[in-house]
């Protein structure tokens, strides 16, 4: 009866897991897919404020700023590194630095959602004078 007990307690808490899996998996995609959709927001709103339109661009941003809001509270972090991990990102170019590996420039921003990556970062990295890899 014990292990009977036992076994169905193990099943309950299997399932749950897999339940809290399958629902992190769900929003995962739902926030992969918006992610264009928060970059072009990014980029009008960028336009709006340089316009004379400076109610427009306000605007503009409390809403940027409440998808933001929403996008972190569901786990969303934007990668913020200064040193390149060829885990996190992928370098598309290299220039001439001081160092090998440092991040000059993003091309498009890298995130993680709840921890775990959602999209690699696409970089530019330096590299030494010299350097043949």
């Amino acid at each position: 009866m014990k292990r009977l007990q036992a076994e169905f307690e193990n099943y309950k808490k299997r399932v749950s897991k897999e339940n809290e899996e399958r629902t992190l998996n769900a929003s995962g995609k739902l926030v992969l897919n918006l992610l264009p959709t928060l970059e072009a927001f990014e980029a009008a709103l960028c336009l709006a404020e340089k316009s004379s339109d400076k109610e427009m661009a306000k605007g503009m941003r409390m809403v940027y700023e409440g998808l933001v809001d929403v996008l972190e509270k569901e786990g969303l972090q934007e990668m913020k590194d200064d040193k390149f991990d060829p885990f996190r990102h992928e370098a598309v170019r290299h220039v001439e630095g001081k160092e090998d590996g440092k991040i000059v420039e993003v091309v498009k921003k890298g995130y993680l959602l709840n921890g775990k990556i959602l999209r690699h970062a696409l970089v530019v990295i330096t590299k030494k004078k010299g350097d043949e890899k």
